[in-house]
């Protein structure tokens, strides 16, 4: 159960927009014998298309398959006081792991970001709460700098890095103190976060491919040779399968039968690519 792979779970939807439960639940117990916990509702789990009420289901059924202290609760929200609403919702289910995602749409300033964070971590002093960063999901750059300041509150335990911030991996790494755990959102970077001396990846494809990501994670942590080739795979099918939740979806799919269709208004998989996505799947399952 390497803790250095957070699944960024998607969320299965049935044709009519409807969560398919069952189908997460699967998902989940599919997932927990591989994978140190999972992140619910971020941004493969389509939170903009989900309502407060069907998150907070999400965090708890999380928490029953996984257990508390393995999920962590994404409560990316576009206003302090809808943060703080989930946040105590979230509590109330017993996780206290939260992720929280930048203010996004409206811009702010630095000094914005950090007290975005602040509100949440006066409300939830027991809180361990993650930074998300993800300049191009929130239209704005949290820099190094302001993330410091973040990080400096308490109760900040750390931060994911995606997109562009992730790209700049040595220098967010350089600005987190001895105790801080760093996470890369890009899945196929897992040697090079270890290598800066951070903490895993929260990877949506693990999802879909929990045993290569395990296996991965075990052979860096040995020191194995093996490590190389399982690093060759996942830069095969990070790709092809978590380029888009539609394509992440496919390969959960693929793994289940399930329909796993989306609520957002996102691209259709081509033909070709659907197939590349079963025979992935397939092999490395």
């Amino acid at each position: 159960m390497p803790v250095r792979i957070i699944s960024a779970v998607p969320v299965p939807f049935t044709t009519d927009g409807s969560l398919d439960l069952a189908t997460y639940d699967a998902a989940l117990a599919a997932l927990a014998p591989h994978v140190g916990g999972a992140l619910v509702a971020g941004t493969m789990g389509e939170f903009p298309a989900l309502d407060d009420d069907e998150r907070v289901e999400l965090f708890r059924r999380a928490a029953d398959v996984l257990g508390t202290e393995r999920v962590i609760a994404h409560l990316g929200h576009g206003s302090t006081r809808q943060v703080l609403r989930l946040a105590d919702a979230a509590a109330a289910t017993g996780i206290r792991r939260l992720a929280l995602l930048s203010p996004y749409y409206l811009p702010t300033d630095d000094d914005g970001v950090v007290e975005f964070y602040r509100a949440l971590t006066e409300a939830h002093p027991q809180a361990e709460v993650y930074a998300y960063i993800f300049p191009e999901r929130t239209g704005m750059d949290v820099p190094p700098e302001t993330l410091a300041r973040v990080l400096a509150l308490p109760g900040l335990v750390g931060v994911k890095l995606s997109g562009g911030a992730a790209a700049q991996l040595p220098d967010y790494a350089a600005v987190l103190g001895p105790d801080h755990e760093l996470y890369s959102g890009d899945d196929s970077t897992l040697p090079a976060v270890l290598a800066l001396g951070g903490t895993g990846v929260v990877s949506g494809v693990s999802s879909a491919f929990p045993e290569t990501f395990a296996a991965l994670a075990r052979a860096l942590d040995a020191g194995s040779p093996e490590a190389e080739a399982v690093q060759a795979v996942v830069e095969e099918i990070v790709p092809l399968a978590g380029s888009t939740v539609p394509r992440l979806k496919a390969a959960m799919s693929a793994r289940d039968g399930a329909p796993w269709a989306c609520r957002m208004a996102l691209p259709a998989v081509d033909d070709a690519t659907l197939e590349a996505i079963r025979d992935a799947v397939a092999a490395h399952r």
